[in-house]
């Protein structure tokens, strides 16, 4: 339920400037009292709020804060309605599949703070400090077949590309299959966890994680990870409000929901483009078997279900999924 709060600073943000108290109780159908109870609650969170009695409200600086109210200028309340916020939950991929056990509709989003155990894959843990990252997880119900799922990652790097570059300017590059970089730096990872229906062994639900590093400065990163992790605050030298990227994300992230399965081929072609993979000498080692020498090979192509075509030494070439290896550069993490 959205907050007179909410639509307070909403107002305020949409204004850029003043806006009286009068505009915003007849915009709202709400009283100046109540306005000036929401005025007071926001400071107290740390916008900075100049009032005055002939021009009304203006807003001089807002926190970096993913709310309901700073998302409200940019989408639709009825869509804003659908997005859970959180300041801490264990992990927004776990979140959302129980709002999904709990009946929630495709379309949902979880989005924290922070995160205590954030997920990568693998079992791998992702780094999700407070105030400086975004931790977002969107539920999908898609008339699919489970073979065709895990196409979905892929189509989702070419998703959140297009929506960090809408917000700030930045095009990253993609890693086969499912990391966003900068300037040889990590910036983003995507982690997608799918539930079937136990009898028709069809699709319940997908629920794709995606976390991007955005104000995070190299200090921030554990030492372990600070030479191949990055921000876009460290590409773009100034910090970016997130709920501006949370925003464009939701829309490229509605749009890709809309186009499954139809538009495979739009992805497709813009994530071969973007794919620093290809035309690479890189180390290909199978999941499930960690003793097993390394092989090493040439990317050569990404395939139309977004499998990597490896030439090998000798010539010959395999089609390898993202389910049953793990690629790294031969020289590095790229």
């Amino acid at each position: 339920m959205l907050t007179t709060k909410d639509h307070v600073i909403a107002s305020l943000i949409n204004a850029d400037g003043y806006i009286s108290g009068e505009k915003i109780s007849s915009s709202l159908g709400i009283s100046r009292a109540a306005i000036n109870t929401a005025v007071k609650s926001l400071r107290a969170a740390g916008y900075e709020i100049e009032s005055s009695t002939q021009k009304g409200y203006r807003l001089l600086r807002h926190p970096d804060i993913i709310s309901a109210g700073e998302l409200l200028p940019f989408l639709p309340s009825e869509r804003v309605l659908t997005i859970h916020t959180y300041d801490d939950v264990a992990s927004t991929n776990d979140t959302l599949k129980q709002l999904s056990f709990e009946g929630a509709p495709a379309g949902t989003i979880v989005i924290a703070d922070h995160q205590s155990k954030g997920k990568g894959r693998r079992g791998r843990s992702f780094d999700s400090p407070h105030d400086t990252g975004i931790y977002f997880s969107y539920l999908m119900r898609p008339a699919i077949a489970p073979s065709d799922a895990s196409q979905i990652t892929a189509w989702t790097a070419v998703a959140i590309r297009r929506a960090i570059n809408n917000a700030c300017g930045l095009s990253p590059d993609i890693k086969w299959v499912n990391d966003l970089v900068i300037d040889s730096r990590k910036i983003a990872g995507i982690l997608t966890e799918m539930t079937m229906e136990s009898e028709s062994f069809m699709i319940d639900s997908i629920v794709i994680g995606i976390g991007i590093n955005v104000n995070q400065v190299e200090t921030d990163f554990p030492e372990a990870i600070r030479d191949i992790a990055g921000s876009l605050r460290m590409t773009k030298g100034e910090n970016i409000p997130r709920a501006s990227i949370v925003a464009e994300m939701v829309k490229e992230m509605d749009k890709l929901a809309e186009s499954i399965p139809g538009s495979a081929s739009i992805y497709l072609d813009e994530y071969r483009d973007a794919c620093l993979t290809l035309g690479k000498e890189v180390s290909i080692v199978k999941v499930h078997d960690s003793g097993e020498t390394p092989r090493h090979g040439t990317a050569v192509d990404i395939n139309p279900d977004f499998s990597l075509k490896i030439r090998f030494e000798d010539g010959h070439e395999e089609d390898l999924s993202s389910g049953e290896v793990s690629v790294r550069g031969l020289y590095g993490y790229i």
